[in-house]
């Protein structure tokens, strides 16, 4: 029998966006969600053998699809015990066979001395408030010839201060305001092995709409819930997260990425930029 769980509307309000995404079990995905893991999975050669580690998983996305689509094995990270569960539960639900662990670690004080051959950041480093500290402490972790896979947003014109604040507001942290060159700065001590730039086409209401509902009636159905209300509460929510997201698509690309480490050239670069 399926248990109801006690939540409240206020509960659902005071959460922080990382335990309401965690909570409600979105999909938090990398800029260009399937499109991106497909480019890594070509141009960073994810097979059977690799052994990857993702960093802020959130609910487990991006190394979940990647086990599917290659049947490799790793691990995946993030500091929210409330994401971590819903990952888990993605994994028993939706891909069982999977040889993926998702663990509760700060990425900061992450200890192992297992190397990885493949190191999934996505555009995760905008949660971390030293993420020069991070590129440096997992570029550690990499096999010889590891590769660093990043989606990171840059800004291609600069967005309105009232943006800028509204989305604080929505999000609790700030949107990336920063140039290519300047989010690319952080990478320079790694080979470039493919870089791909893609603009972002806002999506429609009735796209935000289907894509809320298809979410929310999901929390439903596995959290039992019963009042109509709290549903309206999660869906206006999760709808005001995508419609704030939307509004910031004009003045946003971003680039794939797989960054290649090799003991012999790491830190410098010999090799021009084109």
């Amino acid at each position: 029998m399926m248990v109801k769980e006690n939540i409240s509307i206020e509960d659902i309000k005071k959460m922080s966006y990382v335990e309401f995404v965690g909570f409600i079990n979105q999909w938090n995905v990398l800029p260009g969600a399937h499109t991106t893991l497909s480019k890594w999975r070509t141009f960073a050669n994810i097979n059977e053998k690799s052994n990857i580690l993702e960093i802020a998983c959130s609910t487990g996305f991006s190394s979940r699809e990647l086990a599917i689509l290659t049947d490799c094995r790793g691990k995946a990270i993030d500091i929210s015990k409330q994401s971590i569960q819903s990952a888990i539960n993605n994994k028993k639900e939706y891909a069982s066979k999977i040889k993926i662990d998702y663990l509760v670690e700060d990425a900061y004080h992450f200890a192992t001395k297992e190397k990885f051959s493949h190191i999934i950041i996505g555009a995760a480093l905008k949660f971390f408030p030293e993420p020069q500290v991070i590129i440096d402490k997992f570029t550690t972790l990499l096999d010889e010839s590891g590769y660093i896979l990043a989606s990171p947003f840059y800004i291609k014109s600069t967005i309105p201060k009232e943006l800028v604040d509204e989305f604080r507001a929505v999000f609790g942290f700030t949107p990336t305001t920063e140039s290519y060159k300047e989010i690319m700065k952080g990478y320079k001590e790694l080979e470039i092995v493919y870089e791909d730039h893609n603009d972002i086409i806002q999506e429609t209401k009735e796209e935000l709409d289907y894509y809320c509902t298809c979410t929310v009636k999901r929390v439903y159905m596995t959290k039992n819930l019963e009042d109509k209300e709290i549903y309206k509460v999660i869906y206006d929510r999760l709808y005001q997260i995508k419609e704030m997201s939307n509004k910031l698509r004009p003045y946003q690309r971003y680039v794939v990425l797989v960054l290649r480490y090799r003991s012999k050239l790491f830190p410098n670069r010999y090799i021009e930029l084109f």
